[in-house]
């Protein structure tokens, strides 16, 4: 766990990522996401701050804001199974 992070607040966090990217009624869906694969992101980005290699020394735990959450997305999306479904294109269909 990231300091200062509580195992609540984790739990609280994924939620919020779920409410964006996994709910039914998520803002952007992302197609056969679940739980577990959002605590799996927590734990690469937890990771990545962590080492601190250069590639990511800009990362800090924001506790659970908007950006950590886009981060957890974006770890979330560098998985090949997983694609993020545009609302726009929907409409269209």
């Amino acid at each position: 766990m990231l300091a200062g992070t509580t195992f609540k607040e984790l739990n609280d966090f994924v939620d919020y990522v779920w409410s964006f990217y996994g709910a039914s009624d998520a803002l952007y869906p992302i197609e056969g996401l679940q739980k577990r694969d959002i605590y799996n992101a927590f734990f690469i980005y937890k990771e990545r701050i962590e080492k601190g290699d250069i590639e990511y020394a800009h990362m800090t735990w924001g506790f659970g804001d908007s950006l950590d959450r886009e981060r957890v997305r974006d770890i979330i999306l560098e998985n090949p199974k997983f694609n993020s479904i545009n609302r726009f294109n929907l409409l269209n269909q």
